[in-house]
């Protein structure tokens, strides 16, 4: 028999929604989005992301050194965030339809847990395998995500701006993660 899963943060909030209950690196959001236009009913399709793996400061440049970062890759203040995310794209339902998904560089962004401040981001570096690109339907595809915070945050969150139709990301909301 298998145990029920709790899905609930803090205040009872589904974890992931908001950033008083953010996704604990290796928990899976399972949300959808909508494709299409503003005008047509949207195709609706199944987004997984799971944030695997989060390396920060003087690690980051350990490890990630021989792909072009150095101690000067972000902004004076801030400390340079590698994020491994997953990310799946599903159709939700049969019949017609198999649009891609481009997941783009916008839509990922590291933020205070206070003020849900966004940070801007530091130059990317060429040589990552990042995570940004196109998916088709059924394909999941795994990468990181270059991110700089302050140096004195200690609980930074990634939000993923999740697209409705017609492109609008506000409607659904962001998924929010730890990045601690």
């Amino acid at each position: 028999m298998t145990e029920p899963v709790d899905n609930t943060g803090d205040a009872g909030l589904i974890v992931g929604s908001s950033r008083r209950s953010p996704a604990p690196v290796g928990v899976t959001i399972k949300t959808i989005i909508e494709r299409g236009n503003a005008y047509e009913l949207p195709d609706i399709y199944n987004l997984d992301m799971t944030v695997l793996e989060v390396v920060r400061g003087a690690r980051v440049i350990q490890r990630f050194g021989e792909a072009g970062l150095s101690a000067d890759s972000c902004d004076p203040g801030f400390e340079c965030v590698m994020a491994r995310v997953k990310a799946g794209y599903f159709r939700k339902r049969r019949g017609p339809g198999g649009e891609a998904y481009r997941l783009e560089e916008g839509q990922f962004a590291a933020v205070s847990p206070d003020t849900g401040t966004e940070y801007e981001f530091p130059a990317l570096p060429p040589g990552l395998q990042q995570l940004y690109g196109v998916f088709s339907p059924g394909e999941s595809h795994e990468g990181w995500v270059f991110l700089q915070v302050p140096e004195d945050e200690k609980a930074p969150l990634l939000i993923f701006k999740r697209p409705n139709a017609g492109g609008v990301h506000e409607v659904w909301g962001h998924l929010w993660f730890r990045l601690y």
